[in-house]
């Protein structure tokens, strides 16, 4: 009596490509619960100890780094904020990567492209080496989200995974060679700006809310918000380039300190999911009432508001009056009052005054620029982050806040 060997293959559906004539790829989806099966054991770094075989456990020493805290709590996050019900913003995952250190049979459907579409046969005994080279943190997150009971939102979407093997008739891939595509698929990229960058996020709340005050009348109305550019050109139509647009709104959820820079955490955040809208119509407002009490002078592309530092100085001014000094709407109306009646052209004698800038030069006559009055026209010099303090504490004064801050702060202490 013959008796067959146990079959140990599982035909995974996949898109076979190939690599010159060393690798061979496939590309299929699985459920991220499921990529354990096809790697035949657990990646993250918390189990490498456990691993079936200690190649195994070498390989993964040597190619991947330990998932930090942070990293798997931020995946987790994303999963939790982009794939979840009321997502803030659509979600997804760029495919992960698994080395096979063995060919792999494919045997194709057929039809239009023949041997494009088939099913890898999967060998999942441990003999058969199989390694994560890309994509650690991402499952990680996602695995520890299946650990923690959210069957749901694991279920709810599939891993993009590709495969490489070695072609047949071809050696098997070394662990060095695994490592050579670990370190192309890490090291050997080019990073893109921080604009650019900026333009393509929505996952980071600031950065989403001000793409949606970027669609608001204020904006539309007087030329939009420029993405992807450093700052607006002597041609520019637009109001303001979306990174300027992007502080203005960090500072006027969190305040100066969080404005500052984008790596600043706070652990008592005012802009959460649940504020989104309540802090969106307060900024609409917000801006939308300087620009009706401005009228024609709001658009002014040369007036200081819409510099960077005004920009990011109005928006320390609405945290002052939202989230500091809690104002009801009628003080409110008269902050917005106070700012619409600041002489914001480069013509006011006070930003001289203030030492923002220094009287601007014809580049023609060599003379100093003044208007009709004889004001001078002040250029804005220095360091952007001195200009925006000293616009901020102008405006305060202007809008009779001062007091009204330090004795807020005073009865904070109190308290």
């Amino acid at each position: 009596m013959v008796f067959d060997a146990l079959n140990l293959k599982t035909p995974v559906p996949a898109i076979q490509g190939a690599f010159g004539n060393r690798v061979s790829s496939f590309i299929t989806q699985v459920r991220p619960d499921q990529v354990v099966n096809l790697l035949g054991h657990d990646p993250r770094s918390k189990h490498w100890g456990r691993l079936p075989t200690e190649e195994i456990r070498d390989i993964y020493a040597f190619l991947q780094r330990k998932t930090s805290k942070d990293r798997r709590e931020s995946v987790a996050g994303y999963i939790e904020e982009r794939l979840g019900p009321d997502s803030i913003a659509i979600g997804a995952f760029p495919a992960i990567s698994i080395a096979f250190q063995q060919p792999t049979e494919f045997r194709s459907y057929g039809g239009n492209i023949p041997g494009a579409v088939g099913e890898l046969l999967v060998d999942v005994s441990h003999s058969n080496v199989r390694i994560l080279i890309d994509g650690l943190g991402r499952l990680t997150g996602a695995l520890d989200l299946f650990d923690e009971g959210r069957d749901d939102l694991i279920k709810s979407f599939y891993m993009p995974v590709t495969i490489y093997t070695p072609a047949v008739g071809t050696p098997p891939l070394s662990w060095k060679e695994m490592g050579q595509l670990f370190h192309d698929f890490n090291f050997k990229v080019q990073p893109v700006s921080k604009q650019h960058a900026i333009a393509l996020d929505t996952s980071d709340l600031y950065i989403a809310l001000a793409n949606r005050l970027g669609h608001a009348a204020v904006f539309v109305d007087n030329g939009g918000v420029a993405e992807r550019a450093a700052s607006l050109g002597g041609k520019s139509t637009e109001l303001v380039v979306q990174t300027v647009l992007v502080r203005t709104i960090r500072g006027a959820c969190e305040g100066r300190r969080f404005q500052e820079s984008n790596l600043a955490t706070t652990d008592k955040p005012n802009l959460t999911r649940e504020s989104f809208a309540v802090i969106l119509s307060s900024l609409d407002e917000y801006f939308g009432g300087i620009a009706a009490r401005m009228k024609d002078r709001f658009a002014d592309r040369q007036s200081l508001h819409l510099s960077s530092p005004g920009w990011q100085a109005l928006g320390v001014i609405h945290h002052d009056v939202v989230f500091r000094l809690k104002l009801d709407p009628v003080e409110r109306g008269k902050v917005l009052d106070a700012i619409a009646a600041i002489d914001w052209s480069r013509f006011n004698p006070e930003w001289l005054t203030l030492g923002i800038g220094h009287p601007e030069v014809d580049k023609v006559s060599g003379k100093v620029v003044t208007d009709g009055s004889g004001n001078q026209k002040v250029a804005l010099t220095g360091a952007g982050r001195t200009n925006t303090q000293k616009i901020i504490d102008y405006v305060r004064e202007k809008a009779e806040l001062k007091e009204r801050l330090a004795n807020a702060a005073s009865d904070t202490e109190l308290v």
